[in-house]
């Protein structure tokens, strides 16, 4: 009839692309092995929150560990981020982007939670211990051993070894994480912990000693 009303054509539900539901699967997965570490969180539990199928977790990440990987992979991306090299900043401005201290709360915590989680667990799982140094602290500490290089033949640094020059700064921002995870979180404010990490910046660049020493 001419006044009957034609519902609307269901078009195909939208698909995820295998890209994004990875990165989404990552993003779970991170803030589970966080919370309750690699061997406390189960493929069931993450399927679940991603709300797909375990096959359809396997065909993405075979096993557990691969996941893991991939999980360090993004979290070292977020211990350094060397953008663009930073070249037309202060140095101290750079180092700041590069440890993106000026992080909000609840980021902060989710990066330093899955540090201790992950570091503490390494101790009796050496898989994990072995993807942390290959694709978690050695990566990072090679990448920031380039930057650091850089600005020496920039003449805007003088570090007789920046390999080690690298390791320190990645103990001292990663180590304060940990720490601070480990406490609790104790800064009294975001405040407080940016300008400790500031005070660190400048002591690794301008040195504690007075300048006629």
């Amino acid at each position: 009839m001419a006044d009957e009303k034609v519902k609307p054509r269901r078009g195909r539900p939208k698909t995820m692309t295998d890209e994004a539901r990875r990165e989404a699967i990552v993003a779970v997965a991170e803030a589970l092995f966080a919370a309750k570490g690699f061997v406390g969180t189960s493929t069931d539990e993450i399927a679940a929150r991603c709300k797909i199928s375990k096959q359809t977790l396997y065909r993405i990440f075979p096993c557990k560990t691969d996941l893991f990987g991939a999980v360090v992979d993004v979290h070292r991306m977020r211990m350094i981020d060397l953008g663009d090299g930073y070249d037309d900043l202060p140095l101290g401005q750079a180092l700041a982007k590069i440890f993106m201290i000026d992080l909000d709360q609840r980021a902060y915590e989710l990066r330093a939670a899955f540090l201790r989680a992950a570091h503490v667990e390494s101790f009796s799982e050496p898989q994990l211990r072995e993807i942390l140094r290959c694709r978690g602290g050695y990566k990072a500490r090679a990448d920031l051993k380039s930057w650091l290089d850089r600005q020496c033949v920039n003449g805007r640094l003088v570090i007789k070894d920046t390999d080690r020059a690298a390791h320190m700064l990645m103990d001292t921002f990663a180590g304060s994480m940990v720490f601070d995870a480990l406490g609790g979180f104790g800064w009294a404010s975001r405040e407080e912990r940016i300008a400790h990490f500031k005070q660190c910046i400048d002591i690794f660049l301008k040195g504690a000693l007075p300048d006629q020493y």
